[in-house]
């Protein structure tokens, strides 16, 4: 099961840049034991971000286990101001909002929903990528999947995505048509690390269950997160559905 809770936070001072230090609040407020295989995991069951929406600051947490669904989600939902200990600050929740999905869902669409050709993606928070010890700070196509196939596979109980030759052919039959991007810096504690954000429009070519694939891939991202430190606030991305004609 895949899950989002939605804290509407009181301050309209504070943005993305703090999302690194929300990462921190979680972690303070969920069950310790937890929080320790959490740190030792690579591709984590969880995202989180903090976005802008409709004039006001929302933290959305998101989860792709049901474990990490009632370790993570359930006593966050319950929490009724967070507390950012550099600052000392206290900021009160003033809505919550909870949305599910199962994973059977997204294969149901999958297998008997027909998809556009065109897919939308719009990258909410700094986005970025690592190759060979470097980081990628545009989106490609391949690095975009690839991602995405992983992160998939890791909590998927239907359905392995690590498969070369379907990331081959994605890679393959898919082309950027047009894009609104613009780089942006994500601090952290001790660095900063430049990502993108802003939208792409991706033109699949060729069977249209290749383009079934890739908006499998971009629904699950809305609750994984793409590239990396998706867990710090980087990487959240929203799949814009167009409307049939």
């Amino acid at each position: 099961m895949y899950a989002q809770l939605k804290l509407e936070l009181e301050a309209d001072d504070i943005d993305y840049k703090k999302s690194s230090n929300l990462q921190g609040i979680l972690m303070e407020n969920i069950d310790t034991e937890y929080a320790g295989i959490l740190h030792g995991n690579q591709l984590n069951p969880y995202s989180q971000c903090l976005i802008r929406e409709n004039g006001k600051n929302i933290w959305c947490i998101k989860t792709l286990t049901e474990e990490a669904y009632e370790q993570i989600i359930q006593p966050m939902s319950e929490v009724k101001s967070v507390v950012f200990k550099k600052s000392g600050r206290d900021v009160g929740v003033t809505k919550w909002q909870m949305d599910r999905c199962e994973e059977r869902e997204l294969l149901d669409e999958f297998y008997d929903t027909s998809c556009p050709k065109y897919l939308d993606i719009q990258f909410m928070s700094p986005t970025a990528f690592k190759q060979d010890g470097r980081y990628v700070i545009y989106p490609d196509l391949r690095l975009i999947y690839g991602s995405l196939m992983r992160k998939y596979s890791a909590v998927s109980g239907e359905l392995d995505m690590i498969d070369e030759d379907l990331l081959n052919q994605l890679t393959d039959h898919s082309s950027i048509t047009r894009y609104r991007l613009q780089t942006i810096l994500f601090p952290m504690e001790k660095t900063n690390i430049t990502g993108f954000v802003g939208n792409i429009s991706i033109r699949v070519h060729g069977p249209e269950t290749l383009a079934r694939y890739v908006r499998l891939l971009l629904r699950f991202g809305e609750f994984s997160g793409v590239g990396i430190k998706t867990g710090m606030g980087m990487g959240a991305m929203r799949y814009n559905r167009r409307e049939p004609k």
